[in-house]
């Protein structure tokens, strides 16, 4: 009887194992050589999409949002690192009619009236000059003239007469220069133009006190309901200007009757009324004149 052997010919199975062994790995090969060409052109397409979106994408504009945070640092008070800020966008970025028109409000907060004078009158003829003029005209006024303020003053609402601060400083200035009737047509307008802005609105209250029209400024300030403190302040300034021309202001007495002012006397009600009450300040913008509650 012929006896198989069972066990594996070495040799031949040997070659059988490796014929399969370099097949199976060619096939795996051929499978992770695509696999890796895919990958690559997946990765590929995302890089070129990527590309294509960040070749899209708006730019971030540098020197607005420079620009941007110089007129906030403004807004806020810091006239003096506004300055110096100034100084380094325009060393970056170069300098524009703006920038410089922020500088001379800059210099003008801070009290360097000479270099503010200066850098107004430089922007006269440039897109700034209706903020050049209302610069000056408040540069003006912080002297004490104004007459020569309410004359700047006008050319700057010539340039933009749908302002409200301009108008309303122009409107104050004239006052206190003597023209009450004058004053009335640009208070008038800014109190419209910005009719929800309560220190506007004091402003006209203002007019109507000095026109000797109190009980038309009482109601006008109980109607923009203005602070005790924004009151005290424009019957004081109404006092101050009653001091320097005629004028008449009619104020309700302890009775509740009506009793009538003339001339330098319209300081006394307000003096018994509140005897605290600290002098009025030459000038400030309508917009700070009657303080932050106003």
């Amino acid at each position: 009887m012929k006896i198989f052997d069972m066990r594996p010919n070495t040799g031949s199975h040997r070659a059988w194992f490796s014929l399969s062994a370099i097949a199976l790995a060619s096939v795996l090969m051929a499978g992770c050589a695509s696999n890796s060409a895919k990958l690559y052109a997946q990765q590929n397409e995302a890089a070129q999409l990527r590309q294509q979106a960040e070749d899209k994408a708006p730019t971030p504009d540098n020197k607005g949002m420079y620009l941007g945070l110089i007129r906030q640092m403004q807004e806020q008070g810091m006239y003096f690192a506004s300055l110096a800020h100034i100084d380094a966008y325009e060393q970056q970025n170069g300098s524009t009619p703006e920038v410089q028109r922020l500088r001379a409000d800059a210099l003008r907060e801070t009290k360097q009236a000479t270099a503010a004078d200066a850098a107004y009158r430089k922007l006269l003829n440039s897109p700034e000059a209706g903020a050049a003029w209302h610069g000056l005209g408040l540069l003006a006024a912080q002297n004490g003239d104004y007459r020569n303020a309410a004359t700047s003053l006008r050319e700057a609402v010539k340039r933009e007469p749908t302002n409200p601060v301009m108008l309303s400083d122009l409107g104050y200035a004239m006052l206190r220069s003597g023209d009450v009737a004058g004053a009335r047509v640009p208070l008038a307008q800014a109190a419209e133009l910005a009719p929800d802005n309560r220190k506007m609105i004091g402003n006209l209250a203002l007019l109507l006190l000095v026109s000797g029209d109190a009980e038309r400024a009482r109601a006008v300030m109980d109607k923009a309901a203005l602070s005790a403190d924004s009151r005290a302040a424009i019957y004081r300034l109404a006092a101050e200007i009653g001091q320097q021309q005629p004028v008449v202001v009619a104020v309700n007495d302890s009775a509740g009757g009506t009793k009538t002012f003339t001339g330098g006397s319209a300081v006394t009600p307000v003096k018994k009324t509140n005897p605290a009450l600290p002098p009025a300040t030459p000038f400030q913008s309508m917009l700070d004149r009657f303080g932050n509650g106003g």
